[in-house]
C-alpha cells in the first residue's frame, strides 16, 4: 500500500446533505385535521361510556361546591330558629349568595365534559329548594337534599360515585360506610359553615386548592 491512503479501498461517496423537504400546506392540514379527528373520537367514546354506564361523582354542597357563610348568615341572622321549615325556605332562597369554589367548579365542568354525571348533596330540607336548583342549574347533573346522614348514605351506596367529595367529617363518614372513595375538599378561610371539619381524620386525600374561593 503506498501513498497517502492506508485502505485497500477507496472511500464510499457521501451524497451531499441535503436538508428535509418542508411539507407541503395540504399534508400539515391533513395532519392536523387528523389529530383532531382521534382526539374527538376519542372523547366521544369516553363520554359514550360514562353516559351508558351512568357513571358518576357527588359532592357535597355547604363548603364542598359552593362557600354559603352568607346564605347561611343570613338565615341565623333572621331570627327563625334553625330547623324549621321558614328557615330551611330562606337559606334555600339565599343560594344566590353563595360563592362557587373554583376547584370543585372546574372538577364539576371536567367530569360533565366527558359525560360523567355530577352529584350535588345538600344536608340540608327541601323547603325552597326549586331556588337552590336554578341558581346551580349549570353546574350539577342532579342535586339532591339530604338533611339526614342516612339519607346520604343511601344514595351514595345506591348511585355508587367514583368518590364523594366533602369538607365535612359528617360526609366523608357515610362515604366510608358506603364504601365510596371519600375526598376532603378544603374549607374556604373564615367560613361559618356548619359541620365538623378535621382534614385527614378518615385517611383522605385533600383536593390541593380546594379552599379558594
Amino acid at each position: 500500500m503506498t501513498g497517502g491512503n492506508q485502505y485497500p479501498y477507496p472511500y464510499p461517496p457521501y451524497p451531499p446533505y441535503q436538508p428535509p423537504k418542508e411539507k407541503s400546506f395540504f399534508s400539515r392540514l391533513f395532519f392536523k385535521i387528523k389529530i383532531t379527528v382521534s382526539i374527538i373520537s376519542l372523547w366521544a367514546l369516553c363520554y359514550s361510556i360514562n353516559s351508558i354506564m351512568k357513571n358518576s361523582i357527588a359532592i357535597e354542597y355547604d363548603g364542598g361546591l359552593a362557600d354559603s357563610t352568607k346564605s347561611w348568615a343570613a338565615a341565623q341572622e333572621s331570627g327563625l330558629k334553625q330547623g324549621n321549615s321558614k328557615f330551611w325556605e330562606m337559606l334555600n332562597a339565599s343560594a344566590e349568595k353563595d360563592l362557587a369554589k373554583p376547584v370543585p367548579s372546574l372538577m364539576c365542568l371536567a367530569a360533565k365534559t366527558m359525560g360523567i354525571r355530577v352529584l350535588v348533596l345538600c344536608d340540608r330540607e327541601n323547603y325552597g329548594g326549586d331556588i337552590l336548583k336554578n341558581t346551580w342549574k349549570s353546574l350539577p347533573s342532579e342535586i339532591y337534599f339530604t338533611p339526614e346522614p342516612n339519607d346520604k348514605y343511601i344514595l351514595l351506596e345506591k348511585e355508587k360515585p367514583f368518590f364523594f367529595a366533602a369538607s365535612s367529617d359528617e360526609g366523608l363518614a357515610q362515604a366510608m360506610k358506603a364504601g365510596i372513595r371519600p375526598l376532603r375538599i378544603k374549607k374556604a378561610e373564615q367560613t361559618k359553615v356548619p359541620g365538623t371539619y378535621t382534614p385527614g381524620k378518615f385517611g383522605e386525600k385533600l383536593i390541593p386548592f380546594s379552599h379558594l374561593k
